[in-house]
């Protein structure tokens, strides 16, 4: 899923996540496959045309995808402790966002683990750079290969949980939420994410094109009532 970086909802949430001060952000989701790693890539690219250098960081280990959001052929195996940043040209104006793909090799994950290598990493990072946002994997989704996410948010100024409507419900959500709470990260808020949820008017218009062709003349009022509607059109 591609999220343009001129979305109206990335520029809602980018303005309540970044001001003028540097951070790290990390986001993350109670299950797999919520919008994760398109909302980072996002608010990575928005950041960008805010004028300011801006890291993305891999470590979601359960389905890393940055090298194919970065089109880089061939990431890094290991040869330290992440594999090296790459430089990506994400628009016409040349404007640069510096990646740094997935950790493959066992050991670097494990010394990852290991508290504060990972909080050296980010403070060297912030160092280098004026953001820092890290994808990580899905908090329920615990496995010998993963870094937990709850241990990334921790190391990170705050930390954004994407909730995917009509596949986290309410009792993943708020274990989700305690295990953040309960390893001392800061949950800065919530991103809804309706990506399978059409919108009302779009409902509309579908139940319209099932009437039968000989009610088309009522149905084509309908369907410009409601394509007309301002009320429908608003974007919530």
């Amino acid at each position: 899923m591609n999220i343009p970086s001129s979305n109206v909802e990335i520029e809602r949430i980018y303005a309540q996540l970044f001001n003028n001060e540097k951070c790290s952000i990390s986001i993350t989701s109670a299950n797999t496959n919520e919008g994760v790693s398109s909302i980072a890539f996002s608010l990575a690219q928005r950041n960008l045309l805010a004028g300011k250098s801006t890291l993305l960081v891999d470590l979601n280990l359960h389905h890393p995808s940055l090298h194919q959001l970065l089109d880089i052929k061939n990431p890094d195996s290991s040869s330290g402790l992440l594999p090296t940043p790459h430089l990506v040209s994400t628009s016409k104006n040349l404007s640069v966002l510096t990646g740094i793909t997935a950790p493959r090799s066992r050991s670097s994950i494990l010394k990852l683990r290991k508290p504060g290598i990972l909080e050296e990493c980010i403070e060297y990072w912030q160092s280098q750079f004026d953001n820092i946002i890290i994808d990580c994997s899905p908090i329920n989704r615990i496995n010998a290969n993963n870094i937990p996410a709850e241990r990334v948010a921790a190391a990170c100024d705050g930390c954004i949980l994407v909730v995917l409507a009509s596949k986290t419900n309410e009792s993943m959500l708020l274990e989700a939420a305690r295990t953040l709470q309960s390893n001392n990260a800061i949950l800065l808020g919530c991103i809804y994410n309706d990506r399978d949820n059409p919108p009302l008017k779009d409902e509309l218009l579908r139940e319209i094109d099932r009437f039968p062709e000989y009610l088309n003349p009522i149905s084509n009022k309908f369907r410009s009532w409601i394509s007309e509607n301002k009320l429908l059109s608003l974007c919530l």
